[in-house]
């Protein structure tokens, strides 16, 4: 086969496809959107678009049920209302890890171990997240590891 052949059989088959493409994006609209528009108020307030979520470092927490120590590791991720609250916590993250461990202080190892607290305890991490933050906030704390190790014999 010649060259030129080759070079014009190609030249065909990519002019076929860019027109199979270009008629397929007029075809279906919704596949190729030209307009774009920003929306400033959400058409259901009661819908609001998930944020920008960031997972924090790992928080160990010593506690104790009065007869053996216990080592509380727990990983959370944190949804924001705003990617600049991710700079508030970062510059803060001491801060924040402390109050986390002092939560995690305010509960027996009993109520650590039930798996009906999880929800009372994220509540109370992103309140006191919160109350840490001058501008944002955390509109959900996920738990994405939790572990409790005992400590000795």
């Amino acid at each position: 086969m010649p060259p030129r052949f080759s070079i014009l059989a190609l030249l065909c088959v990519a002019c076929i496809l860019l027109l199979a493409g270009y008629l397929a994006g007029v075809s279906y609209p919704d596949l190729m959107p030209r307009t774009f528009s920003l929306q400033t108020t959400p058409l259901d307030p009661s819908h609001q678009q998930p944020g920008v979520t960031i997972n924090l470092p790992a928080v160990v927490a010593p506690v104790d049920d009065g007869q053996r120590y216990y080592y509380v590791q727990v990983n959370l991720a944190v949804e924001l209302d705003r990617s600049g609250t991710a700079g508030l916590i970062q510059a803060r993250h001491e801060v924040i890890d402390r109050k986390i461990m002092e939560v995690l202080h305010t509960y027996s190892v009993k109520e650590l171990r039930s798996a009906g607290l999880r929800s009372t305890l994220r509540t109370d991490i992103r309140r006191v997240i919160n109350q840490l933050l001058p501008q944002g906030h955390i509109r959900n704390v996920y738990i994405t590891n939790w572990l409790m190790t005992p400590v000795g014999p």
